[in-house]
């Protein structure tokens, strides 16, 4: 029988997941790895569904791990056996410790840069497209070719102007939050509305610092919208799955 795998953590109360049902409703158990515990329980069957029950299982065992000291969560849907995950422990256990370390004591941020209006780079994009488009027709032969040029050359500029904007929102993001944040993670995406995704772990005792140091960044800029959620387990700090 597969073990269906939530999270490694350590200093574990006994009594932490009395009552909690796991996936499936199984029963919810400890496996010890030297100072490293696992939260298992016992799964029949070779993949486990992605169903609202599942993850609502899944998110209520590790959330309940997250109230007591903070775990290195497992995905959704890991599964593995004793032997493999007490192997993939004592292969990784320095690693592991080292980043149940940098954890210890913090839970994941999450904020999103959005655009949420027309911004002075969109303009000059527009400003930009505008002078192609008015470019006269005799200083280019004219035709399908000369037309895809044209769209090529736009869609250029539209793509450098809206990295370079992601960029600098990342890096003025970074170091707006720098001094309250342990580490982060974060994803550029100028293609899209989404500007910017930042992963921020952050010491519980500082949450309300953070907080307030994120609405200050969202009253200083008024042309980009922000979204931010958590406290979560680290997700974006874990390991790799066994």
């Amino acid at each position: 029988m597969n073990l269906y795998a939530y999270c490694l953590c350590a200093e574990l109360r006994p009594d932490a997941l009395d009552a909690v049902a796991g996936i499936a409703g199984a029963q919810v158990r400890v496996l010890w790895c030297d100072e490293i515990a696992a939260v298992v329980s016992e799964f029949e069957g070779d993949a486990v569904k992605v169903t609202r029950e599942h993850v609502l299982a899944h998110e209520r065992v590790v959330g309940r791990v997250l109230m007591q000291m903070t775990p290195l969560p497992f995905r959704f849907g890991t599964l593995t056996s004793e032997a493999r995950l007490r192997s993939y422990i004592e292969t990784n256990e320095s690693a592991l410790r080292a980043q149940l370390a940098r954890v210890r004591g913090c839970v994941e941020m999450s904020v999103k840069v959005m655009r949420q209006r027309e911004s002075d780079e969109s303009r000059e994009v527009r400003a930009t497209q505008v002078k192609i488009d008015a470019q006269p027709a005799a200083r280019e032969p004219t035709g399908i070719g000369t037309a895809f040029l044209v769209a090529k050359r736009r869609a250029l500029v539209g793509d450098e102007t809206a990295q370079a904007q992601a960029e600098e929102t990342a890096r003025w993001l970074t170091n707006q939050l720098a001094d309250v944040v342990r580490a982060e993670q974060v994803s550029v995406r100028p293609s899209s509305a989404l500007l910017v995704a930042a992963a921020h772990l952050v010491e519980r005792a500082r949450l309300a610092e953070y907080r307030e140091r994120v609405r200050c960044a969202c009253a200083e800029r008024g042309e980009i919208h922000f979204l931010t959620s958590g406290p979560w387990p680290p997700y974006s700090f874990s390991q790799e799955n066994p």
